[in-house]
């Protein structure tokens, strides 16, 4: 841009300098230096004159030989000890650059989000770092540094650093910068990891586990290969085609020919929005590192030890007005001559073959009167359904009091029926 001031047009300017001692106006510390110039980043310099017409300073390079650089580019100082000072605290910085993330990120007058914005940045655009305040600064759910920049075309202020990527150059800054910027790691995290529902931590943290919604196959897929998305729920599953994947700021990316829209709420939480017919949708995924085939063993394991604790008592209840029920192998049930409770509170006419399942809690409120929930699921209901009842174990036998459907709620069995169905069966040997 700015080239060095040599040669016979020169003669009577080297002439005078040389001849006056080269007098110097002051000392500056280069900020940000050009390519194939004599100048260094970090490097004090001596400034002989300074033109106000050209917007740059005259520099000292030798006994007879001086060179022009952009006064935006340099740090000016009356004092060399001043510089000195300033230079040593500038090391930290003189390889240090940044690119923006987003289209239209302000520079502003000052580290604070209420000063003038005197420039906005372009996406993938480069900044030379020269400075940083000490302490990050939280602004929104964003915590980050606020960097003083300095542009390529000249203009000198303050960004804040969540959408401002810092690096340490090794050769080129503007071909790095560019690299980084091509590259996203968030959406390689996103492509290259299986996304489970949020419920699946949800239910490990509360120590509740829903087999029936704890499955290996529910989750979201990305295959990169393929460039597709599997989404698979326990109510449907969604198969999402696309060519190309478009980051549209604030971590949120969009893929073309589907109506899927993915942000990045962390690295180890996504947010989706997608159609399904007219309704649009959303749902939130998580990374879950846990293996979940051992945790379907766990809770496969803890139901059936409460199942034991029915069979060690006995392996058949028996009650005069509600029948008996043969405790079989593998949590199997067969229960026969119940009466009228076919009509009362079972779902439909059954054969009295099914499984026995504990898949409730208790609420605080009934832990202190009962001992757990036990469900019978009939071979003629379906995965989901079941009839449930509270229970007690007596010393000759267990009590058991009817739950209606609405009195269990998110796994729980909340209160006692207003009106309680109370069966009492006593144990016995086999049939």
């Amino acid at each position: 841009m700015k080239k060095i001031i040599i040669g016979a047009a020169l003669t009577a300017l080297v002439f005078s300098l040389c001849s006056c001692g080269s007098r110097l106006v002051g000392y500056g510390l280069v900020l940000w230096a050009e390519e194939d110039t004599p100048f260094q980043t970090g490097q004090i310099i001596d400034i002989i004159q300074k033109s106000q017409i050209q917007e740059s300073y005259l520099v000292r390079l030798g006994r007879k030989e001086a060179a022009e650089i952009p006064q935006y580019r340099v740090r000016f100082f009356e004092l060399r000890e001043a510089a000195e000072e300033a230079a040593g605290a500038y090391g930290e910085y003189v390889n240090r650059f940044g690119y923006s993330e987003r289209d239209g990120l302000p520079i502003r007058e000052a580290a604070d989000q209420q000063a003038r914005i005197i420039y906005k940045l372009r996406s993938g655009q480069l900044v030379k770092i020269v400075d940083q305040s000490s302490e990050p600064e939280e602004i929104s759910s964003y915590r980050a540094f606020w960097y003083q920049v300095l542009t390529e075309d000249g203009t000198q202020g303050f960004c804040y650093g969540h959408f401002l990527p810092t690096f340490a150059s090794k050769g080129d800054p503007a071909v790095e910068a560019a690299e980084l910027a091509a590259r996203d790691p968030l959406l390689d995290k996103l492509l290259g990891e299986t996304w489970r529902p949020e419920y699946f931590r949800d239910m490990v943290r509360s120590g509740r586990i829903d087999l029936l919604r704890f499955k290996e196959e529910y989750g979201f897929f990305p295959d990169r290969e393929n460039k597709e998305f599997r989404l698979v729920t326990t109510r449907y599953q969604e198969t999402f085609r696309y060519e190309q994947a478009e980051n549209v700021g604030a971590y949120r990316y969009r893929f073309p020919d589907t109506d899927l829209r993915i942000q990045m709420q962390s690295e180890e939480r996504i947010a989706l929005t997608y159609y399904r017919g007219s309704q649009l949708l959303s749902a939130v995924y998580v990374l879950f590192e846990e293996p979940i085939d051992e945790i379907i063993a766990a809770e496969q394991e803890r139901r059936g030890e409460l199942y034991e604790r029915f069979r060690k008592r006995g392996t058949v209840l028996t009650s005069n007005a509600y029948g008996s029920i043969e405790l079989l192998e593998d949590m199997r049930f067969r229960w026969r001559d119940s009466g009228r409770l076919e009509e009362r509170i079972f779902l439909r006419p059954v054969a009295g073959a099914g499984s026995i399942d504990f898949p409730y809690f208790l609420s605080p409120e009934l832990a202190s009167k009962y001992q757990g929930v036990v469900t019978f699921r009939f071979d003629e209901y379906s995965e989901k359904e079941g009839t449930s009842f509270l229970y007690t174990f007596e010393p000759t036998g267990v009590r058991l009091v009817w739950l209606r459907p609405g009195e269990i709620v998110d796994l729980e069995a909340l209160r006692e029926p207003f009106s309680p169905l109370v069966l009492y069966f006593t144990y016995s040997g086999p049939l």
